[in-house]
């Protein structure tokens, strides 16, 4: 079957933009199923239901687990193969003779299950993205944040790209206009002028201002590519 790994900042920006109920006609386009790691799981739904802050995101998330369009995907290896993937991670860099730690633990458990079931990632953030994709470009954009060299550790790194294989990664940015392309979002359309430029325009820079690291070129690189006016 085919699969899709959500992590939490992709879950987190449909929510927080109401488009959380996209997530069951992208499933049903998509033919497949969306998953999320017991790690994304406690960051979406646990830990937020414990606070009064984010309760509601929680519980509208866990309706979406209780309704069968996102499943949680349970194999006790992950915590293993999660835990190693951030230590290798956290030592591809140095900075001051000291690692940096650049990853969190449920991205990796992410990449960990994406690996387990040869599935693509949907992953919004920036430096676990590069990481994966472009390291070196990685360490080029953590020394003009740092304004310091910025070691890298080579072993580290193809122990790292050993561990997680070839994955490939997607954003919130793509799922948002799969869903504009595939008219899911045609209930927005109203009696404006440039209402379908103004309406994937809206909802990509939503995500983006909710994590999604995407720049304002490639934003309009996207309006043009769906030629929207």
């Amino acid at each position: 079957m085919k699969t899709l790994i959500f992590d939490t900042g992709p879950i987190i920006s449909l929510t927080v933009n109401n488009l959380l109920t996209l997530l069951e006609p992208l499933k049903k386009t998509f033919k497949g199923q969306f998953l999320i790691t017991p790690a994304v799981h406690a960051e979406l739904v646990s830990t937020p239901l414990a606070s009064k802050k984010y309760k509601f995101e929680a519980l509208q998330v866990q309706k979406q687990i209780e309704q069968g369009v996102l499943s949680v995907f349970e194999d006790q290896r992950l915590i293993e193969k999660g835990t190693q993937l951030l230590e290798t991670a956290n030592n591809v860099f140095s900075a001051h003779d000291q690692s940096l730690t650049i990853c969190q633990y449920a991205e990796m458990q992410t990449l960990a299950a994406c690996n387990s079931l040869s599935a693509p990632a949907v992953i919004d953030e920036r430096i676990t993205r590069m990481l994966v994709e472009q390291p070196l470009q990685l360490r080029k954009l953590l020394e003009k944040r740092l304004h310091t060299s910025v070691r890298l550790n080579q072993h580290s790194l193809d122990m790292f790209q050993e561990q997680a294989g070839r994955i490939k990664i997607i954003r919130s940015v793509e799922l948002v206009t799969i869903a504009y392309e595939k008219k899911l979002l045609d209930e927005y359309l109203v009696n404006v002028p440039g209402v379908r430029r103004a309406l994937l325009e809206s909802v990509l820079w939503g995500v983006k201002v909710h994590g999604a690291a995407v720049s304002e070129e490639e934003i309009e690189e996207l309006l043009k590519i769906e030629k929207v006016m």
